[in-house]
């Protein structure tokens, strides 16, 4: 009886995305859920596999729920890798369209690894009273950087927050520049 307790307690166990060993493959991290491919991440230029099912997966305290079939945006994880040909993992790119979620990740961000460096500030309210547009935090870490962007939006006519966490290896470089992905997110999140 107690073998069987601990293999349930096991099976759901939640992925920590925060101690995700960069050695490991995108598959090993993915091993029991469905994920995609895409050639490029937008934002970094590098490859990326990801899943829309994010319920097996937290960072550090913070966990996460698979969005709503009908949901415009889907909250999604995803492992970023070097390149096509070599397969490394050199990232974790998190997507969370949930308010309560993100408002968890950035007080978790800012009481495990302190103050970060501001990018872009909270947006001011517009001539409507509403407050659209987005903030960018940054944490550096003995060999990676970790990146929130925290965005400020309204979903039927209701204020809504969602976030990116980008945790990136230092030394990979851009897909599309010689410039490392760390460099090209913080020129892109800084005004």
């Amino acid at each position: 009886m107690c073998f069987l307790l601990c293999t349930a307690c096991q099976s759901q166990e939640k992925t920590d995305l925060e101690k995700v060993d960069f050695s490991k493959s995108y598959k090993e991290i993915f091993k029991n859920v469905k994920f995609q491919t895409d050639q490029q991440e937008i934002v970094t230029t590098l490859p990326v596999a990801y899943t829309k099912n994010v319920s097996p997966y937290k960072f550090g305290t913070v966990s996460f729920q698979n969005s709503s079939e009908e949901a415009i945006k889907s909250s999604t994880v995803g492992i970023l890798i070097n390149n096509i040909t070599e397969r490394q993992t050199k990232g974790v790119k998190i997507e969370v369209e949930d308010t309560g979620a993100s408002n968890n990740l950035l007080t978790y961000l800012k009481s495990q690894y302190k103050a970060p460096k501001i990018l872009s500030g909270i947006p001011t309210k517009n001539k409507e009273g509403k407050v659209v547009g987005n903030a960018a935090y940054q944490w550096n870490l003995s060999n990676k950087t970790l990146l929130l962007v925290q965005y400020y939006e309204y979903t039927n006519n209701k204020p809504n927050v969602s976030s990116v966490l980008y945790l990136v290896d230092n030394q990979v470089l851009s897909y599309a520049s010689q410039e490392t992905v760390v460099s090209r997110l913080i020129k892109t999140y800084t005004p």
